[in-house]
């Protein structure tokens, strides 16, 4: 489900804000006409109920031609005299009973004469006035007063609270939209701050934040840019810590030839009656180590073009041919240590490699078999592509595993009689310099201990992956390559 952008977001915001007050004061203000109406209907309606009332008794003639006041004063009711106001008027529109007005006050023809018969509706009173006749003659005019108290008591009740509540709706409008700006923009950026400075004195947690917005994204791009400089520095300290023991591994495989080169050399220097055989055979002798440490120079420098840029000079082979003359030129060298050496090759497909690197790592791979194969044992030398069957002699706890790895490649195996290697030492196996314990140390200083880590590495530039199968009596080195199709890059 895609997340709301935050542009999209704002403007809505600003429009809840905007809009949520108008409704709510729209919808206040329907609410109270409703009720007022209401009100106001059934206030009407006992107005009108007084209103006749009243004027059964103001309708009286007497009222308005006797002198005698005690009528005039008790016309209203003791239970109305705070809501009811009564004044009456003789024929000629002057005051004969009228509170709070002067006793000579005396109405306008026009006045006396205006809304006669009409219920007068205002704001704070109810009013109406009517005429007295007696015999068909005016004898005066009656106006009743009735005031709204309780009604406007009510509309200013109402109207606080209507206030109340526009007040606590705005309130609550402006509090969830700081509550959801905090949540959308100040939340997220204070993690992201607290993440980058976390990271800046080398922290390892990432920032959680599942939005996917703006910042969601900025925060997703910070985490990985994150993994990406730990990945990288790891990869430095690795490649640091590992040439250091590089430096350290080489100075000392170095130190021990130097110093049999130095004393050998001294003693052919200073012992004059040495006779030529003696003189050959220390000459040999620094020969071979000078070699040896020729050799490691020189793997040295291949591992180092190996672990930069380099690029590789892939060409494109048929692989029943490649390999038929890649396993060639090694039998004399198996009948030299007593050793068979069987190569079964099923290799009916297109593979693209560098001849040279290919060549140096089969080299290695029968190196390694070669130093640690008990004489009469067997070496095996294979290239399998994928769907064909494997030999009988891949161990069947070796093959499942192979099988399964195995899929849209081929497969190289070089496999050899002897002593297994431990598990524990077989993920360093493929270290610069690394020996596994005495039982499998060399037995000779030809190798200087790069062969499998420069393999490894001539893989990987081939786009693939070696893996080590070890028992108790055999060890099996099984090396995958992608197939390519006719036009594949």
């Amino acid at each position: 489900m895609k997340k709301m952008r935050l542009k999209k977001w704002l403007i809505l915001s600003h429009l809840a804000v905007v809009i949520t007050p108008i409704v709510s004061a729209l919808l206040l203000y329907m609410l109270i006409l409703t009720y007022n109406k209401k009100v106001q209907f059934t206030e009407y309606m006992n107005a009108v109920a007084k209103f006749k009332y009243y004027e059964e008794k103001l309708g009286n003639y007497k009222i308005y031609t006797e002198a005698d006041m005690e009528n005039k004063d008790t016309a209203v009711d003791y239970q109305d005299k705070d809501d009811v106001k009564i004044n009456l008027y003789n024929g000629s529109g002057q005051a004969i009973h009228a509170p709070g007005e002067n006793s000579d006050y005396t109405k306008s023809r026009e006045e006396i004469y205006s809304h006669l018969y009409e219920i007068v509706t205002k704001y704070n009173l109810y009013s109406l006035k009517k005429p007295v006749f007696y015999r068909g003659e005016l004898v005066g005019f009656y106006e009743i007063i009735i005031y709204r108290g309780d009604f406007i008591k009510q509309i200013n009740i109402r109207t606080i609270i209507i206030a109340g509540m526009f007040a606590v709706i705005i309130l609550l409008v402006f509090l969830t939209v700081i509550i959801l700006l905090n949540r959308k923009f100040n939340r997220p950026i204070k993690l992201l701050i607290e993440g980058m400075n976390d990271f800046a004195e080398g922290g390892k947690k990432s920032v959680k934040y599942k939005s996917r917005d703006e910042i969601g994204e900025l925060i997703k791009n910070f985490n990985s840019m994150k993994k990406d400089i730990e990945k990288k520095q790891e990869i430095i300290d690795f490649q640091r810590k590992t040439k250091q023991y590089m430096i350290s591994a080489v100075s000392h495989d170095l130190k021990t030839p130097l110093t049999s080169i130095r004393a050998y050399a001294e003693s052919i220097y200073n012992e004059r009656d040495l006779d030529m055989p003696k003189i050959k055979s220390r000459s040999s002798i620094i020969l071979n180590k000078s070699d040896y440490m020729k050799r490691m120079i020189d793997d040295l420098m291949l591992y180092t073009v190996l672990t930069s840029d380099y690029k590789v000079n892939f060409v494109e082979v048929w692989g029943n041919e490649f390999f038929e003359m890649l396993f060639s030129g090694y039998e004399q060298n198996c009948e030299n240590r007593n050793i068979k050496l069987e190569v079964d090759i099923d290799a009916d497909y297109t593979i693209k490699v560098d001849v040279k690197q290919m060549t140096r790592v089969i080299d290695n791979l029968m190196a390694n078999a070669l130093e640690y194969t008990p004489p009469n044992g067997r070496i095996w030398l294979g290239a399998f592509s994928l769907g064909k069957g494997l030999p009988p002699w891949i161990k069947k706890d070796f093959q499942k595993d192979i099988i399964s790895w195995r899929e849209k490649g081929c497969i190289v195996v070089v496999k050899n009689d002897g002593r297994g290697i431990p598990e524990d030492e077989r993920k360093k196996i493929f270290m610069p310099f690394y020996q596994v314990d005495k039982a499998r140390n060399k037995t000779s200083q030809n190798e200087v201990g790069l062969g499998l880590s420069i393999v490894k590495l001539v893989i990987k530039k081939h786009c693939g992956e070696i893996k080590l199968f070890s028992d108790e009596n055999s060890t099996a080195f099984v090396c995958w390559f992608p197939i390519y199709s006719k036009g594949e890059d």
